[in-house]
């Protein structure tokens, strides 16, 4: 018999750790914000400024954020892999380490288009020039691939049935929960003060795809870990991310 038990466990884990990267996100702006005395408002997706800084102040807030993100991103990927057993908190910390990785090198390829973003502030301040932002946006692009390809091996611990089908284990490893990712993120993200916001949300969740992509070629998948039953810490913990993100609107 067939279960979705790997899928919702799947989807509560890229949405809670979604919503978990983005207010870490947001808070580093926040904190430094406060250092600066610059009267900094903390919001769901965003921080509002109450006071204005000086350009320098205000470029070492915008690149807060996904610097924080690659540091957390990197940390809690490495302890995932290097120290963790196959579980359901391996699954929770590879997937909010590779959610804050993309945090800073998603924000890198949409440099070139989100000019009022936090890396389109930084490269405005250096007077990057649209073309080495197009070339450092590529170059993340593929950075992006090889990592999360290299990612598709921690995945292979898990499965839905006591028979292994892989073709149904990598839906509910990837494709529900990345689709789900998108509209519920979307969906939580409003009201917007710019479309800038909605960039994260929409786009940067497909690069999951190329886990997914690398999962599939590979062969003699031996899962060890069947996932067979809905984590209730991870349904509690996934509500309470909802209704704090929601509660900085």
């Amino acid at each position: 018999m067939k279960t979705k038990k790997l899928a919702i466990n799947s989807i509560l884990i890229v949405i809670s750790t979604s919503i978990i990267g983005t207010i870490l996100h947001e808070l580093a702006h926040y904190v430094i914000g406060s250092y600066f005395d610059l009267n900094p408002e903390l919001h769901h997706n965003y921080v509002r400024y109450l006071s204005n800084g000086t350009e320098i102040q205000n470029v070492l807030v915008a690149g807060a954020g996904p610097l924080f993100s690659l540091v957390f991103g990197i940390s809690f990927l490495y302890i995932s892999i290097k120290y963790l057993k196959p579980s359901l908190k391996k699954l929770f910390l590879t997937w909010l380490g590779m959610g804050n990785i993309l945090g800073f090198l998603g924000y890198l390829l949409i440099a070139p288009i989100a000019k009022e973003g936090d890396t389109g502030k930084v490269f405005a301040y250096l007077g990057i020039p649209t073309s080495v932002a197009i070339l450092v946006a590529i170059i993340s692009f593929f950075i992006i691939n090889y990592v999360f390809g290299k990612c598709s091996s921690q995945f292979i611990y898990y499965k839905s049935d006591l028979v292994f089908d892989k073709i149904q284990t990598q839906k509910q490893l990837f494709t529900y929960p990345i689709f789900s990712s998108i509209i519920v993120m979307t969906l939580l993200s409003f009201p917007i003060t710019s479309w800038v916001s909605l960039l994260p949300t929409l786009f940067m969740p497909m690069s999951y795809f190329k886990t997914l992509g690398q999962y599939k070629k590979m062969n003699n998948i031996v899962p060890t870990l069947t996932v067979n039953k809905v984590s209730p810490p991870l349904l509690i913990l996934t509500i309470v991310t909802i209704l704090i993100f929601r509660y900085f609107v």
